[in-house]
């Protein structure tokens, strides 16, 4: 008996990586392109205008390194890093439940469910900024509209996260619960927050590294902080001193983010 003889099948060949990356790249260049045309970009006027802002530029070269020292600086770093802290720890306690209640199994009551989850949508519709803007027209100049601000920022971001990662969690765990006769509080703590713990502890990290480089720019609006002393040099004229300011900035927050990295890692 013969075995009949069948035609390999042919795989048709892929085009290599390397086309793809070439599309993509001129995709990119033409679309940049087309979007400084339609905005009346122009490199010339771009030098020029740079040219022009010489104390900017002879600030950047000789940034006054006194600000390192100087005891009002310090007070606003240290106030900074104050509502950095306190607007993450505040916010990132909120988002817990609020992610929690804007599921199903979470939340069974579902007008309670949908006005939770369009809370979550309207905080995070409103950017940082904006906050920051409505809580000082509302409260005034100071450290509190900027801690409101950093406080709702928090939970836009930590919210979104966690509710991300509550999508994908076991749901062994919660129907043995519920079989067992637990009610929602203790479904929720002994079969829920227990496999979101790890990933939730380090969306609250990364909220605090957004926060920390945030109130910076919450302070050019006078919500405190930093960037308060950083508009302060800004509108006196005085570069040396806010790109003095701005290294500082900068090395805080590149420590901060390199803490938190390695935290993160850990949880993760």
């Amino acid at each position: 008996m013969t075995t009949p003889v069948t035609d390999p099948v042919t795989v048709p060949a892929r085009p290599p990586a390397s086309r793809f990356a070439v599309a993509g790249t001129v995709a990119a260049l033409v679309l940049t392109w087309l979007t400084a045309i339609a905005v009346d970009f122009s490199f010339a006027d771009l030098v020029e205008n740079l040219a022009r802002r010489n104390l900017v530029v002879e600030g950047l070269l000789q940034p006054d390194v006194t600000q390192l020292w100087s005891e009002r600086s310090r007070t606003a770093f240290v106030e900074t890093l104050q509502l950095a802290v306190i607007g993450t720890a505040t916010g990132g306690l909120a988002s817990l439940p609020l992610a929690l209640w804007a599921t199903d199994y979470g939340n069974p009551n579902v007008p309670l469910r949908t006005l939770v989850r369009t809370f979550n949508n309207v905080v995070r519709s409103v950017p940082d900024l904006l906050w920051a803007l409505l809580f000082v027209t509302a409260v005034g100049i100071g450290a509190l509209p900027g801690l409101l601000a950093l406080f709702f920022f928090s939970i836009a971001v930590v919210s979104k996260l966690t509710a991300d990662t509550l999508d994908g969690v076991d749901r062994g765990p919660i129907e043995a619960a519920q079989a067992s006769g637990a009610g929602l509080t203790a479904m929720l703590r002994t079969a829920v927050v227990p496999q979101i713990l790890p990933a939730y502890s380090s969306f609250v990290l990364y909220g605090f590294e957004l926060n920390l480089r945030a109130s910076a720019v919450l302070g050019l609006v006078g919500a405190g902080g930093i960037g308060s002393r950083i508009e302060f040099f800004r509108g006196r004229g005085e570069w040396s001193e806010v790109w003095g300011l701005v290294l500082m900035f900068f090395a805080v927050v590149f420590l901060v983010e390199r803490v938190s990295i390695s935290l993160r890692r850990r949880l993760v």
